[in-house]
């Protein structure tokens, strides 16, 4: 059986950046940016909750559309890293899988719950969701997410061919970022457990596909060697001072 050597507390570092940025793009650089833009106040701006004062479909639907591009530059800019850049590899994977998994399963469950961001942009370009039209991207949602389980096992087969060597890998990302994602709602000044709930099914509910890719046993020797993930200093205090602020800002949460 072959054993993982990765560092995992430098795996669960990078995990941990990768949910922050995630969640910034989401409802800071995505719903935010909106807002401000059609001249709103922010009222509300947290880790997984944004409220503004002007209502708009097009708030509704930043911050997912800035989820998917940046989750689409990331995966891009992943064959630009050199290996030797092990770390920043898997952080791109991950903001990719993290970003993709949150929207698309997003997409599923707004449409069977009839509320969220994209069953709102959704009601504000049609005017009425018939049943159909909530089938319709409810099928969508679930191919596009069957379609990242794929794009992730082959970009974690590329840097582990051994499955369960990769497996350990994505376990890892999986579990410290949803812990991370949960610790930081906790310290939302607001009262509720709404933000708990949000946080955790954003990451850990929308992102559970990582406990179990990349599918299969085989070693796929043609892909060359396995990637060895060293102890990172460097990247284990950046998590860290990136994680802190973040609990600071979007976990406490920013009202006006």
């Amino acid at each position: 059986m072959p054993e993982s050597k990765n560092d995992l507390l430098t795996v669960a570092a990078v995990g941990v950046q990768a949910m922050c940025v995630v969640t910034f793009d989401h409802e800071a650089l995505g719903h935010g940016s909106a807002c401000v833009l059609l001249h709103g106040r922010i009222l509300l701006l947290n880790s997984s909750m944004f409220r503004c004062d002007v209502r708009s479909g097009w708030i509704d639907s930043a911050g997912p559309a800035v989820n998917l591009l940046m989750g689409t530059l990331a995966l891009a800019c992943v064959r630009l890293v050199p290996v030797r850049r092990l770390p920043l590899q898997v952080f791109l994977i991950l903001v990719a899988a993290f970003s993709y998994f949150w929207e698309w399963g997003y997409l599923i469950r707004a449409m069977h719950r009839r509320d969220g961001d994209l069953y709102y942009f959704a009601e504000f370009l049609l005017g009425h969701v018939t049943l159909w039209e909530r089938w319709i991207a409810a099928g969508v949602g679930l191919a596009l997410y069957a379609f990242t389980m794929r794009i992730v096992s082959i970009e974690l087969g590329k840097l582990w061919p051994q499955a369960r060597v990769a497996r350990i890998v994505a376990r890892t990302a999986w579990v410290s970022t949803t812990v991370a994602a949960a610790l930081a709602a906790l310290a939302y000044t607001g009262h509720g457990w709404g933000d708990f709930r949000d946080a955790v099914l954003e990451f850990g509910g929308g992102s559970f596909p990582l406990l179990f890719l990349p599918l299969g046993n085989r070693q796929i020797e043609e892909r060359g060697p396995s990637s060895f993930l060293a102890r990172s200093p460097i990247t284990i205090v950046l998590a860290a001072i990136v994680y802190a602020v973040f609990v600071a800002r979007l976990g406490r949460g920013i009202t006006s």
